[in-house]
């Protein structure tokens, strides 16, 4: 069964229900205030039937006494208290065959007999000395009441077969209105599947202020999202090939050249030697940072935990210095600052940056570490060649260098900023980099307390 004719058995049934729940409400709600107000005048006139003096002497009790407060359709008596009728009249027929029974506390009942509505109510007598001494048993047939919830019955009972009629009808409507967004979001996504094209819905799904509005702006938000991956990964894919073929080319190069004219020359063995060595490293350089580019992002939900960023600032600095033998000036506002990440990658995030500050500027490497408001600032400083500005945006792509700072010859993969970046947002941060060519590199990061 498709959805929308479960939504249209659904919706007809719901319909239905709340139509006979209505109807069943407002038939009882109106027979109970017709009889309520028949209470009220049974009541009324059994006031005005007590204050008769006569009626607290037995010797009095006949028929005559209740006769003029006979009315049509309707029952007068008195009950003794051994259960005998002492005077009863009546203009119904059906009436006096309600049992008669005698009680001691006032009592009203409304019942259907034989297909009759009545009503009867009961009102001790009490005589002198507070003892009751007889009941007053005033009884009315609800012929009227009757015949009015009957056209009242009739006027529900055809309502709800209207409803039961045309509800699915509506229901057809309805889900037809339902349904229309949902098979074009269907349709887009089984077009995108047979053709591995990246569509979007049209804005007159998209702009509707409800939920499948809201389902189809996060539709097309997820297809941007994912054209641009696609985008990314075949340009990742074409550089990765590009800076993977380089060396091996220079390495297949020399590896003929040593096969040829290696083995009687020890100048070209030699160099060719260097060659394959150095290309070999700078290969393997390259894969290693592929591969800490990938850890990064397959771990995007590590575990964010309390770091004090001052200590790993130190001794990260420190390890750097001993390994390039150059001076890092460190400068701490407060050696109890705090922040939260992964102690690790924030650490390879401090190697990166202090890596390329050592790479490109012969002079000290300076790092500083503060607060401002809700975040922890981390800065490194170098005084190097610097960027030009219109190369700064495009830093953080990968494989990307800067023609004359970021050559080969420095051994650089062109994918460290693009780590660093995977690993600064990893930790919900904020990365920028200022620069000024001949004057130095500023790199600035922001992460939350």
């Amino acid at each position: 069964m498709s959805l929308r004719t479960r939504l249209m058995l659904l919706s007809s049934l719901w319909i239905l229900l709340i139509v006979i729940f209505f109807n069943w409400f407002i038939y009882y709600y109106i027979l109970k205030k017709t009889t309520d107000s028949e209470v009220r005048q049974l009541w009324n006139k059994a006031q005005i039937i007590l204050r008769d003096t006569e009626i607290y002497d037995p010797a009095n009790w006949n028929r005559e006494q209740l006769q003029e407060y006979l009315e049509p359709d309707s029952l007068l008596r008195i009950i003794s208290p051994d259960g005998a009728v002492r005077a009863q009249v009546s203009t119904s027929e059906e009436l006096p065959g309600h049992p008669a029974v005698y009680r001691t506390q006032y009592h009203t009942v409304v019942e259907n007999e034989l297909g009759l509505l009545i009503l009867f109510i009961q009102v001790p007598i009490i005589g002198k000395s507070n003892v009751q001494i007889g009941l007053l048993e005033l009884g009315k047939g609800l012929n009227v009441v009757a015949a009015f919830m009957e056209l009242l019955v009739a006027g529900l009972t055809m309502t709800t077969g209207s409803v039961l009629l045309f509800s699915p009808l509506v229901g057809f409507f309805y889900t037809k209105a339902l349904i229309r967004p949902i098979r074009q979001l269907l349709e887009t996504m089984r077009t995108i599947r047979s053709k591995g094209d990246f569509i979007l819905l049209s804005p007159q799904f998209t702009t509707k202020k409800d939920e499948l509005g809201e389902l189809g702006r996060t539709f097309n938000e997820m297809i941007v999202r994912l054209q641009e991956n696609d985008r990314r990964q075949k340009h990742f894919v074409a550089d990765a090939s590009h800076e993977l073929k380089t060396p091996l080319t220079v390495i297949e190069s020399y590896t003929s050249l040593l096969c040829r004219w290696g083995g009687r020359d020890p100048a070209i063995r030699q160099e060719a030697l260097n060659a394959i060595h150095s290309e070999t490293v700078r290969l393997k350089g390259l894969i290693d940072a592929l591969l800490r580019l990938a850890e990064v992002e397959r771990h995007a939900e590590t575990e964010l935990q309390p770091v004090r960023i001052a200590e790993l600032i130190r001794t990260t600095a420190e390890q750097m210095r001993r390994a390039f033998g150059r001076e890092i000036v460190v400068r701490i506002d407060s050696e109890e600052t705090q922040c939260r990440g992964d102690e690790a990658r924030l650490k390879q995030l401090l190697i990166i940056l202090l890596d390329n500050a050592i790479k490109y500027s012969q002079e000290s490497v300076i790092v500083e570490c503060g607060e401002e408001e809700r975040y922890v600032v981390v800065r490194v400083i170098d005084r190097g060649i610097g960027i030009p500005s219109g190369e700064l945006p495009l830093l953080f792509e990968r494989f990307y260098r800067v023609d004359k700072a970021r050559s080969r010859g420095t051994g650089g993969s062109g994918l460290g900023l693009a780590i660093a970046k995977q690993i600064v947002e990893l930790h919900q941060g904020l990365i920028r980099l200022d620069s000024e060519e001949g004057k130095g590199t500023a790199a600035t990061v922001k992460f939350p307390k």
